[in-house]
């Protein structure tokens, strides 16, 4: 079974027409759903760029595996996603962002690349018309002189395309940078949302979206950046061109299902589609990322196992560590040791309808747990953790009522938080 497995920078889990947002377009997929499982509260384990990717790659929480910032290296000696598949004699390879062990645009040496044979890809860069450039496995630069997106897709065609000549499995990990701010779809994709109407989420708020890079700078003062003229204070405009970047994005997962097609191997390659973390876009008055609610923490997932049960849809658990450990499983590979996630591959198989009981996410000073419909989140003290967050996803799935405090459910917030406590002191080993 061969692995394609996609996601995208910053993409809201709410940014997909199948999760019933009417603000976007995403035929190809909601069709991929249609053909596997969309699952509706997966959860990244630290929703910033550089720790979800450490996480993603190594199965472990940030905490253990150490990739707790951008730019920060996987560490050495631990067994990563493409290591598993190399030794089960598959090809594999990496095309895009890589944000591990570096910051800006550059190559990414040997060393650094996570075990991944076939490498095309460039550590970190905002831009998606200026200087877009990759790097080969001999760090030779390539630039481009076209869309971010659709460049990553048609380099992500030909190793397709190469891999597929050779009588060998294999696994191809691509990630895009869109639709992470500054917002710059092709032009085609902005004309489709040119003057749309925006229904935003009940918990939105009005925000400037507006957010200044660092790569590259954005020009200053901030009202002579041409992004900030586009969408600065204007959260509806911010939320037209994001969409447009994922409607831009699923025309281009549509692209590679038809390579999948032409190429002869769609009915042997099991295509998964996530997303780093989320975004804020004015819900609760915030935004970007890096935080513990749904809009931030939570991201898409949907999983296409050939021959397997399709279209279904589930609340059930699961978050960026079980990624790897189910495909391993799917693909018939041994699980790793040392991995922290969960195999859903019995879920994925139509032999039970659990998937994981609790997921836990991090990020720096606070930690959260969500299990049995609720979220516990809480901020990390020296003398303990303190709730600052506590949610019925069920029953208040905007997080409109925070119950940190309520008494009514001491007892519940008292458990989940005990929980949390002892999750939190292994993954940082506190004695």
């Amino acid at each position: 079974m061969n692995l394609l497995f996609i996601f995208t920078d910053q993409q809201n889990r709410y940014a997909l027409s199948c999760m019933d947002n009417p603000n976007v377009e995403t035929p190809n997929l909601d069709r991929l759903a249609g053909q596997g499982v969309l699952f509706r509260r997966c959860y990244s384990n630290d929703p910033v760029c550089g720790p979800f990717r450490g996480s993603l790659v190594t199965g472990q929480y940030t905490s253990r595996c150490g990739v707790k910032g951008n730019g920060m290296p996987l560490p050495t000696g631990t067994t990563t996603f493409a290591d598993a598949f190399n030794g089960a004699g598959y090809q594999t390879a990496w095309v895009g962002k890589w944000h591990l062990g570096g910051n800006g645009n550059g190559p990414i040496p040997q060393e650094l690349r996570g075990g991944f044979q076939r490498f095309k890809g460039y550590q970190c860069y905002n831009g998606f018309y200026q200087d877009v450039c990759f790097y080969d496995e001999q760090n030779e630069e390539h630039r481009y002189d076209y869309h971010r997106t659709e460049v990553t897709t048609d380099i992500a065609i030909s190793e397709l395309e190469a891999m597929t000549s050779q009588d060998k499995p294999f696994m191809l990990m691509m990630s895009y940078q869109a639709p992470h701010y500054p917002e710059q779809p092709a032009p085609e994709y902005a004309t489709m949302y040119k003057g749309r109407e925006i229904v935003r989420r009940p918990n939105c708020q009005d925000v400037d979206p507006f957010t200044w890079t660092w790569s590259p700078q954005s020009p200053r003062p901030v009202e002579n950046d041409p992004d900030f003229q586009r969408y600065g204070n204007d959260l509806d405009e911010y939320i037209r061109l994001y969409n447009a970047m994922c409607t831009q994005i699923d025309a281009n997962v549509g692209r590679l299902m038809e390579t999948l097609e032409r190429l002869g191997v769609a009915d042997d390659t099991m295509i998964v589609f996530t997303s780093d973390h989320g975004d804020m876009q004015g819900s609760h008055g915030l935004k970007n990322k890096c935080l513990p609610h749904e809009e931030s923490a939570g991201i898409p997932l949907i999983m296409y196992v050939p021959g397997q049960p399709a279209g279904r849809v589930t609340d059930g658990l699961v978050s960026g560590i079980d990624m790897m450990p189910t495909c391993l499983e799917l693909a018939g590979i041994d699980p790793v040791d040392g991995v922290d996630g969960q195999s859903i591959a019995p879920y994925l198989r139509g032999e039970t309808d659990d998937t994981c009981a609790e997921i836990f996410s991090e990020r720096g000073d606070w930690c959260m747990i969500v299990a049995d419909g609720w979220k516990v989140a809480a901020e990390r003290q020296d003398d303990g953790l303190a709730p600052a967050l506590m949610t019925h996803l069920d029953e208040d799935p905007y997080e409109l009522n925070n119950r940190a405090e309520d008494p009514a459910v001491a007892d519940r917030r008292q458990r989940m938080l005990a929980r949390l406590t002892a999750w939190d002191r292994d993954v940082r080993a506190i004695d």
